[in-house]
């Protein structure tokens, strides 16, 4: 499915009508962009729908962060962020193990950084910035 959304708010709230019916713990939405394309700012929003209270920030240098959502079926929205990953053993696992939580709805950014995260996604979503205001957004179950 391709949209074309004319700023933030309409990127959070069309991309989540897709995904949310089918929103529940362990889903991985994998999430793909240039940098400022609008990927942390669509984590950011769907966490505001989900009712986090605290500041979301992109988790660039920690990798990854977890907030207490209100949805049915998980516990947790996963933030993970793979865009300085220096995959090593230890790396390897850690994303795993993330990958594998049931209780957490997960959104993980730069997903190809990384070749075995890709083939776990449930849900691929491509974000192309095609000119200042205008996003194509393609949204691609797996």
């Amino acid at each position: 499915m391709t949209l074309l959304v004319e700023n933030e708010r309409q990127l959070i709230e069309q991309v989540w009508a897709i995904l949310a019916p089918r929103a529940r713990g362990g889903l991985r939405v994998g999430l793909r962009g240039e940098l400022g394309a609008g990927k942390t700012a669509l984590v950011k929003g769907i966490a505001a729908l989900l009712s986090v209270r605290e500041p979301v920030t992109s988790p660039t240098f920690n990798l990854r962060k977890s907030y207490p959502i209100k949805l049915p079926g998980a516990k947790y929205l996963q933030h993970i962020d793979l865009y300085r990953l220096h995959p090593d053993e230890a790396d390897r696992r850690e994303v795993a193990e993330w990958l594998s939580d049931k209780e957490s709805l997960t959104f993980v950014e730069w997903p190809e950084n990384l070749a075995e995260v890709a083939k776990k996604l449930d849900v691929l979503v491509t974000i192309t910035v095609r000119d200042q205001k205008r996003r194509q957004v393609e949204i691609k179950w797996l």
